[in-house]
């Protein structure tokens, strides 16, 4: 992951230092104080993972487009001076309650490699895709934002799914820059001692320019989020330093296991650990941490 893309006109959103973002995000609505947190043990088929999000992303947006649907009738009728009865009026104030929560959900997937749109574009795709099937890695086509990256066995990767417009203040770039990345940078110092660099490059990085243990890139759908973060806790290098990742050529990958060798912390720990960090940027007060395994499919 490394780029954000916005909505469905494929509009890409970079980095940029000059904007300035609120320092603190509010729950505009009462099911947006609880962050559900849905741990998926063991190693996940990516397709499934993939398709679990989608799920859920889906879900958020139809419940959207009723709430839509229920605020316009609602406004309709107070505007030619009619009323709902009590029965209607609490109805309506039932469904709308129903709102889906803040959702984190954290995989250890299967090694693959996945290219965001732009690669749909590259013309040596077929043959890089040899090579990595010759690693023993798939490929997989993703409606997110930037170019070639690995997912596997010893990273943690994070997809949140939520409404951008019920947190005060809170604009994708903001999102990306002071949520998505600042929790990684806040999980690595916290626990692992570990103080780590932001750049214009998308990721968290051990030194200035150099040594990415963190990748970022995120969909936005009617301001629904989907996909996220990996953070590199303890995977086989190679796959991530063999060819270049997310279109960063001089740029080398570590992670926490590599930095921290007497480490033994594992993705769910590693989940749990980002789960609450994320939660204390949004000032989310409550992390339910759920387990997927009936989730899988």
């Amino acid at each position: 992951m490394s780029k954000c893309i916005i909505g469905r006109s494929s509009i890409l959103f970079k980095r940029y230092n000059s904007t300035k973002c609120a320092t603190k995000f509010t729950p505009l609505c009462e099911n947006y104080k609880t962050l559900r947190h849905i741990h998926f043990p063991g190693i996940t088929p990516f397709s499934q993972g993939q398709k679990i999000q989608n799920a859920m992303v889906n879900a958020n947006l139809d419940f959207k487009k009723l709430e839509s649907k229920i605020r316009k009738q609602q406004n309709e009728i107070a505007s030619k001076g009619y009323k709902l009865n009590e029965y209607e009026d609490n109805l309506l104030k039932k469904i709308l309650d129903m709102k889906p929560f803040p959702t984190l959900l954290t995989f250890e997937f299967e090694n693959v490699y996945t290219g965001g749109k732009k690669m749909k574009k590259d013309s040596e795709i077929g043959s890089k895709i040899e090579e990595y099937e010759a690693m023993g890695c798939k490929f997989h086509q993703l409606e997110r934002g930037g170019q070639i990256t690995w997912h596997g066995q010893g990273q943690l990767v994070a997809y949140v799914i939520l409404d951008l417009k019920q947190f005060s203040n809170l604009s994708v770039k903001c999102f990306v820059d002071s949520v998505l990345l600042k929790a990684i940078r806040e999980t690595l110092k916290k626990n692992y001692s570990l103080d780590s660099f932001t750049n214009a490059n998308p990721g968290v990085f051990m030194s200035e320019k150099d040594d990415k243990i963190a990748s970022v890139g995120c969909n936005i759908q009617r301001a629904i989020t989907s996909y996220g973060i990996a953070l590199n806790i303890s995977p086989d290098l190679k796959f991530l330093n063999t060819s270049p990742m997310c279109g960063l050529p001089d740029v080398s990958a570590t992670s926490i296991k590599e930095l921290k060798h007497d480490t033994n912390t594992t993705i769910k720990d590693a989940g749990f650990q980002y789960a609450k960090e994320l939660a204390k940027l949004l000032n989310i007060t409550t992390v339910e941490h759920m387990s997927g395994e009936d989730l899988k499919l």
